[in-house]
């Protein structure tokens, strides 16, 4: 269905043009970004290690972009899945852009595996702390661990610890650490979706990471509908993977599948 208007072209009769109207946005659950990503992988051959350097890439374009506050010191909290390997092609290309950063990680290095663990290699390369976080450590052991990268204090913290695919509550260690990077006085960046937040719903667990800015990948999630995910998204910026709006399958429309607001 579309509006049709009336135009008159210069020594012609009138000409009929049907105006479509703006299809409405459609927001990712749970499922459908999982179904995305292996759409892109199986359908279009696009290899799961370059959807996840093009996801990190844009992100750390991202905050690299913040203007003023753009990051001079950056933690970078890595979880054990592919949203920690995100993390750390943010950390590699921040780093290039001379941003001094510390990899924190939520399990022993040798045991990511996979497309994470070949980006945990590639950083081993470079001049860059990174540190696994014990269990045993007290909370202001981590907060220590948190406040500085080399001489500088700390000025973003950068959630990927866990993706769309979680929900429920953040194990303790995780669990931990966001509550201790919750309280501290810098600016927060989520990846995809902030940790503890719900895909689907937008309800947050009891303990939820809250960003100032959340880069959210290839579309907005359906629970950012919530206005309850507000407080724990920030701004919210939509990032491409790289990946064609086909990814989504026959009659499905996206807003967006590239970098923008």
């Amino acid at each position: 269905m579309g509006n049709w208007i009336v135009c008159k072209a210069p020594g012609s009769g009138k000409i009929l043009i049907k105006v479509e109207k703006p299809k409405e946005k459609q927001l990712l659950t749970r499922e459908e970004s999982r179904k995305a990503d292996e759409n892109a992988i199986r359908k279009y051959c696009i290899p799961s290690l370059v959807l996840m350097e093009n996801a990190g890439r844009t992100c750390a374009e991202t905050l690299i972009g913040q203007g003023p506050t753009s990051p001079q010191a950056v933690i970078v909290l890595c979880g054990p899945g592919n949203n920690g390997g995100d993390g750390f092609v943010i950390a590699r290309h921040l780093y290039i852009a001379g941003v001094k950063i510390k990899v924190v990680l939520f399990r022993k290095a040798e045991a990511y595996g996979g497309d994470a663990g070949l980006n945990l290699k590639a950083l081993s390369r470079l001049r860059m702390s990174v540190v696994e976080l014990d269990a045993v450590w007290s909370d202001a052991k981590i907060q220590e661990l948190f406040a500085k990268v080399g001489r500088l204090a700390t000025s973003w913290v950068v959630d990927a610890l866990l993706g769309t695919g979680a929900s429920g509550e953040p194990k303790a260690m995780m669990a931990r650490a966001i509550q201790v990077a919750n309280r501290m006085e810098v600016r927060r960046f989520a990846v995809d979706i902030p940790t503890g937040l719900d895909c689907d719903t937008g309800e947050p667990a009891s303990t939820t990471f809250r960003a100032d800015l959340t880069c959210t990948l290839i579309d907005r999630k359906a629970g950012f509908e919530n206005k309850a995910s507000k407080e724990f998204t920030g701004s919210v910026h939509v990032a491409g993977i790289g990946a064609p709006n086909e990814i989504f399958g026959e009659g499905r429309w996206r807003r967006r599948n590239d970098r923008g607001n």
